[in-house]
């Protein structure tokens, strides 16, 4: 059976990943906009086991909703030259652009509501986030920083909300990793170990055994999502211990320079 493929438009793809790259390391200017998405009752979706739309992708929706909505805030600009219209024909969406009259150059915010009437803006945004998340799953660095962004929610907060997901220590349970989460994982790190490179794939020695390990620990608010997993060896993973969120930011190169 053909793996799944995903469409990747490089129209602004990149701009949009660095936006969510820049708030998961420096989250100070948006604290705001991440209590809305996972605080209170919405801290719950942290806890779900192993959801296939993580809360990484929630969160990168949110990101890329605020990015268009600032833009039609700000910008004095007629329907049809708005950011979102940007998106819209870039990633090849067949939309009705409303008549022009309709609308003056100071009402960003009802273009976007007209819009939304077809869902339009919740679809496109859906279809970059996956494009973003094809991205930057692959950096573990970003992955970790996200991590430890909403490990107070789900200590402080999901556990208000959810408290039969977690146990006496008021840790989070962990739960069976399910086989398309491991084979991700295991593909994305190339089956080796993140922290000493060592090869997993058993293809050499049977003795090597894998581990999936959290990235951000349990202990320290982690979740039971495929974006906090890395692939590490025994000793690796018995040495990291577990609090701490130790990973590699070093990726194999396509060939010699």
């Amino acid at each position: 059976m053909a793996s799944q493929l995903q469409e990747v438009s490089t129209t602004d793809l990149y701009y949009i990943c660095q936006i969510v790259d820049s708030v998961t390391t420096s989250p100070r200017a948006y604290l705001r906009k991440l209590e809305d998405v996972f605080g209170d009752m919405s801290s719950s979706n942290l806890v779900r086991k192993f959801p296939k739309w993580t809360c990484f992708h929630m969160f990168i929706e949110e990101v890329i909703s605020s990015v268009i909505f600032e833009d039609a805030e700000q910008a004095l600009i007629k329907p049809g030259k708005y950011w979102i219209d940007h998106l819209l024909k870039s990633n090849n969406f067949d939309y009705p652009a409303p008549p022009f009259s309709e609308f003056s150059v100071y009402e960003g915010y009802e273009y976007l509501e007209k819009l939304q009437e077809n869902e339009l803006i919740d679809r496109v945004c859906e279809d970059i986030c996956k494009q973003v998340f094809h991205v930057l799953f692959s950096n573990r660095r970003t992955l970790t920083a996200f991590g430890c962004l909403v490990g107070d929610y789900v200590l402080n907060t999901s556990s208000a909300f959810v408290p039969d997901a977690f146990n006496d220590k008021g840790f989070l349970r962990r739960a069976s990793i399910p086989t398309w989460a491991k084979s991700a994982v295991f593909h994305r790190d190339k089956g080796r170990c993140v922290l000493c490179k060592v090869d997993l794939t058993r293809q050499f020695s049977q003795k090597a055994k894998i581990h999936y390990d959290h990235i951000v620990p349990l202990a320290r608010g982690g979740m039971n999502c495929v974006t906090n997993l890395q692939l590490t060896c025994s000793g690796c993973n018995t040495s990291k211990g577990g609090r701490s969120s130790r990973t590699s930011h070093e990726y194999e190169s396509w060939y010699d320079y």
